[in-house]
């Protein structure tokens, strides 16, 4: 990534130097998407876990991002018969394009947490509607492992001045496994472990920010399923080459797992290849999630 921006920087030079004409570039109108940010990350050491899905509207290439109102937002756990299997979420008054856990009466609850139990076990539905159309996705809880270490390393990657950390997790046993690793400041990579299942294994990751001794970076293993990893897959190919972190919008369109409800015909099959267009930007995913952090020396 940093090398690409090296090459960049010297072509802007070159053009800033030898071209003296204004060029005006006059972009397609681009119709505004809805962007859903549902990746709900659960600490299975405490009893819940903060809920908290983002909802955006995108407007032409330049415009800023604005928050957009959704109608009768809720996650279903079809395991669970009971009132408890469903949980309603409502609009954060402090945060208007954020969506919380409501109380029965209606408005936010003060902890917004939600017991781990609900999302455990069975499949997870979220509905909500907008501009009077229905949406739907569904996904299941994805385990993660511990970190078993965090250090900081000695090498470089492209530049003398970044900064190596040296991850060390072991595999979940007796199972086809994907992670997503968060490393902050919009920072992912993601691991499969088809050439370490049931191991320890170890890596690199070399941050090129300009990070001082005493910054404490968070870090975070995420649980991931097949399909959730493709996805951050694709976005992290995409912020790479644009600078943008994988949750802003993606330069191109990656499609998600939440789309429009109506001609759907089977509730059970949620791929709908031949239905592109009815889908949102964004995801809904459910994952365990271990962090840690370290100090940069």
């Amino acid at each position: 990534m940093k090398a690409l921006g090296y090459i960049l920087l010297i072509c802007i030079a070159f053009i800033t130097m030898n071209c003296e004409d204004v060029v005006e570039v006059d972009l397609p109108p681009e119709e505004p998407k809805l962007v859903i940010d549902a990746l709900i990350r659960l600490n299975l050491e405490e009893q819940g876990s903060p809920v908290r899905i983002k909802a955006t509207i995108t407007g032409a290439f330049f415009d800023e991002i604005t928050p957009t109102p959704l109608t009768r937002m809720q996650l279903t756990n079809e395991a669970i018969t009971t009132t408890a299997g469903v949980v309603f979420l409502t609009q954060d008054p402090d945060s208007p394009n954020e969506y919380i856990p409501g109380t029965d009466e209606g408005g936010p609850d003060p902890s917004g947490l939600v017991p781990n139990s609900f999302f455990t076990e069975g499949r997870l539905i979220l509905t909500f509607e907008f501009e009077e159309e229905l949406y739907l996705a569904e996904t299941r809880f994805a385990p993660a492992p511990a970190i078993d270490s965090v250090i900081q390393g000695d090498q470089t990657l492209f530049d003398e001045d970044d900064i190596e950390i040296i991850v060390t997790f072991t595999d979940i046993p007796e199972q086809e496994n994907f992670y997503v690793f968060d490393f902050d400041f919009n920072e992912f990579l993601t691991i499969e472990d088809r050439f370490f299942q049931d191991q320890q294994f170890d890596f690199s990751y070399f941050y090129d920010l300009n990070l001082q001794a005493g910054d404490m970076p968070n870090i975070s293993i995420l649980g991931a399923d097949e399909s959730f990893y493709n996805y951050m897959d694709l976005l992290i190919e995409q912020s790479d080459l644009t600078d943008n972190g994988p949750f802003q919008v993606p330069v191109t369109t990656v499609r998600g797992n939440i789309l429009k409800a109506e001609g759907v015909d089977n509730i059970n099959i949620f791929d709908n290849v031949g239905r592109p267009q009815e889908f949102v930007l964004g995801y809904f995913a459910v994952s365990q999630e271990f962090k840690t952090s370290i100090t940069i020396e």
